[in-house]
């Protein structure tokens, strides 16, 4: 017995874990197939001519790869859940496609840098439907986080501003920004002093380490 329609749109908006872009990739894949079958053959009396057309070629791919990504993440129990994880599988990949087109324009593959740059163009066309949010804004939010919690008589520090930005309810929960302005931002509004009297592992396995160079200096003797 055929399943009835409504239950299949049900299991596939569970399958996209809610998000209307990645329904959007999967209906934009099926246009893309069906404009590279018409365009692909022409029939005649008795011979089918092959038309190869590359944009179509090329938006398929890029799309087949989007989904194929994020289906490989969902068997990992890495599903993308959120907005915000999905933007940076986008830019994860344009970013990707922007070194690939370095490396063929170094070996003079210009037809190859052709491709990785339409790649890139399409990935920038599904990027700026993201609700992105202005520097403005995510500075704004942040300041108004920190002196909240100054009025409060509570430190902030910099690791607990981070936390309630992005939780739940947070100024940044479920939206798209820079986490590195956002990291910058913090870091200047949030001052935080050393540990006193305590050395990272690191620091002292550098200290180890000169230690021993300057002992192995005193042994080394010029060459006859």
């Amino acid at each position: 017995m055929r399943r009835p329609f409504v239950t299949t749109v049900a299991f596939r908006q569970v399958q996209d874990g809610g998000l209307p872009m990645l329904a959007k990739f999967r209906t934009d894949m099926k246009e893309a197939m069906k404009a590279k079958d018409a365009q692909r053959y022409c029939l005649t009396q008795k011979y089918v001519l092959w038309i190869a057309d590359c944009d179509c070629n090329i938006r398929l791919n890029t799309l087949r790869g989007i989904l194929t990504e994020t289906t490989s993440l969902e068997k990992q129990s890495q599903g993308i859940e959120s907005k915000s994880e999905l933007y940076k599988l986008l830019r994860k990949r344009q970013k990707a496609c922007a070194t690939a087109a370095k490396e063929f324009q170094d070996a003079g593959r210009v037809d190859l840098v052709g491709k990785e740059n339409e790649q890139i163009g399409i990935l920038q066309g599904y990027l700026n439907e993201f609700d992105v949010l202005s520097k403005d804004q995510t500075v704004t939010a942040i300041q108004d986080l920190v002196k909240w919690m100054e009025s409060k008589g509570s430190k902030p520090r910099r690791g607990t501003v981070r936390k309630q930005l992005f939780q739940e309810n947070g100024a940044f929960y479920d939206k798209i920004v820079d986490e590195h302005l956002v990291t910058m931002t913090i870091n200047d509004l949030v001052e935080e002093m050393p540990p006193r009297n305590r050395k990272s592992k690191q620091r002292l396995e550098m200290d180890r380490l000169k230690a021993q160079a300057e002992e192995s200096n005193n042994d080394i003797h010029p060459v006859q």
